[in-house]
Formats: structure tokens, C-alpha cells, sequence
């Protein structure tokens, strides 16, 4: 068993930075669905009579003596924020005006509305308990009644964890020549080719463009448009787009690019079945 050497094209400087700000992209939206559970938000802390209501990405400090008025709410519609289960906080239209809310949403129950510049409307599962802690300059912490959990929704975001991964990983992309059988091992397949059952051609063209798969610096796997082969589609396992020469493997009348340091080596081994002298031993 031995390992062909992969040509692998140079990654720009501006890659690393781009691949994290990809990735953190990536993360937001589930962070916004799995956070407010973990933190048990939207939170409300007394502390020296002020009271402090928290979200995720906002907060609002009521001091002592701010008029409050204990009411039934009904929230019309969202401004800005997040409607999720137990976890409702944002700007929103009321009966009363424009409010900001922290809230479980809760419907038509009574609710505590302090008069802050913009009115805030809290849930707390006891707001009796609030006030008096409040009023009394004690300390604690209060939460709605409903906790937050993460919506249904986050199950259509569960793709965006291989992407992520992929990104941060920097896949592996090996060529491997195992007796008269060629491997081929990529991050999500293995392919092998068998010395008589496959041909090898050199090309000069490049990969082209991706239709399905992956094309990062340095890393090109799946189905791209090109012109190396003579179908008009190509399977890719290569290390660089435009390499000086490639190697086109047809299989079971499908057709491969790869990248080898050395093509014609590898056509060579295809032909005699003769190992190139440049490749080295696995495990070595």
C-alpha cells in the first residue's frame, strides 16, 4: 500500500479569514434558536431595587420608583425580535402602542408594563413576588412561566453542521495505490479503481465549474461542468481547479479528475502497473 502524492494548489491569504467568517455566518441562526434555552432567557434579576430584564440580544435597566401598571396584553404584531417557544422578546405593536417585550408570550394575562421611554412588558411567572423584591430593594431572579426550548425549526439548519465542519476541518483528500487498485478517499466518499478496469488520459484543461459538491482552495469534490472530459460533466477529486495537467479516469462510463503531483506517473501505473518511484509507503 502506498500514498500517490496529491498536487494541491497554493490557499490564498485572504482564505483562513474567509473561511471563519463563512463559518461563524453559518453558526448564527442556530445559536439564536439554541441559546435562549440554554441560558434560560428572557430573565429578569432584582438587584438594589433595579430591576434589569434580559434577552439575548438586548436589555433594559428599570430603576427604582419607575411607575408600573399590572394589565392584560395582547401583542398585535413584531417589529423586531424572536417569536419562539417561551422565548418572546423584541419590539411589538400592542392595544397600548409600541412596547418592548420580554416576554414567554403569554396572551391576554396579566403582565407587568412598566413605564420606561418605551414601555416594557414583562411575564413573570409571579409578579406580585417581582414587585415586592423590586419595591423592597431585595435581590433576585424571576422567569416567565413558560421556559424556552428550541423550535421545530431547527431541525431544517441540521445540514449547516457539515458544511460547518467542512469549512473548519480542512478536509483530507488522499490517492492511495493498494495492489492493482487505485483508491481514492475524500472527506464524505471512497472510490476505487481498478488497474484493468479504468483508463487514464492526460489533460491540460481545467476543472471548470462545480454543479454539486464541494470547491474550496485546495479541495474540489462532486459533480462540475467542464471541458477536461467528454460528456460535459466530470467527477472530481482533485486538489487545485486549474493544476498545469490533470489525469481523467473513466469507470464504468463515468469520468474522473484527479490531481496528482506526478500524472503521467499514474497513468504509467495504469498501463504497467509499475509503482511510481516518487510515492511513499503508508504509515511511513
Amino acid at each position: 500500500m502506498a500514498l500517490l502524492p496529491v498536487h494541491v494548489e497554493e490557499t490564498p491569504r485572504w482564505w483562513p479569514a474567509a473561511r471563519l467568517l463563512l463559518a461563524l455566518s453559518l453558526l448564527i441562526l442556530p445559536a439564536l434558536l439554541l441559546l435562549p434555552p440554554v441560558l434560560k432567557l428572557p430573565v429578569y434579576s432584582v438587584q438594589g431595587g433595579t430591576l434589569t430584564a434580559r434577552s439575548l440580544g438586548a436589555r433594559v435597566v428599570i430603576p427604582p420608583g419607575t411607575p408600573v401598571q399590572s394589565q392584560a396584553i395582547t401583542l398585535h404584531g413584531k417589529l423586531i425580535g424572536s417569536v419562539l417557544p417561551g422565548y418572546t422578546v423584541g419590539l411589538f405593536r400592542t392595544s397600548t402602542g409600541r412596547a418592548q417585550v420580554f416576554s414567554d408570550g403569554s396572551q391576554g394575562r396579566s403582565a407587568l408594563v412598566f413605564a420606561t421611554r418605551t414601555p416594557t412588558v414583562l411575564t413573570p411567572i409571579d409578579p406580585q413576588a417581582l414587585l415586592r423584591a423590586w419595591q423592597a430593594g431585595e435581590n433576585g431572579i424571576f422567569r416567565p412561566a413558560r421556559p424556552a426550548r428550541p423550535d421545530w425549526t431547527l431541525l431544517l439548519l441540521l445540514p449547516l453542521v457539515p458544511i460547518t465542519i467542512l469549512l473548519l476541518a480542512r478536509p483530507r483528500l488522499t490517492y492511495r495505490l493498494d495492489g492493482d487498485t487505485l483508491t481514492v478517499q475524500t472527506a464524505a466518499t471512497t472510490l476505487r479503481f481498478p488497474r484493468h478496469d479504468a483508463r487514464a488520459a492526460l489533460t491540460h484543461t481545467p476543472l471548470g465549474t462545480r454543479l454539486f459538491g464541494t470547491a474550496t482552495p485546495g479541495y474540489y469534490t462532486g459533480t462540475f461542468i467542464s471541458h477536461a472530459g467528454t460528456g460535459g460533466k466530470i467527477q472530481a477529486a482533485a486538489g487545485a481547479a486549474r493544476p498545469g495537467q490533470a489525469v481523467i479516469l473513466t469507470h464504468r462510463d463515468r469520468e474522473y479528475y484527479l490531481t496528482p503531483t506526478d500524472p503521467q506517473a499514474l497513468i504509467d501505473w495504469f498501463s504497467t502497473g509499475t509503482v511510481p518511484p516518487a510515492v511513499r509507503l503508508a504509515g511511513r
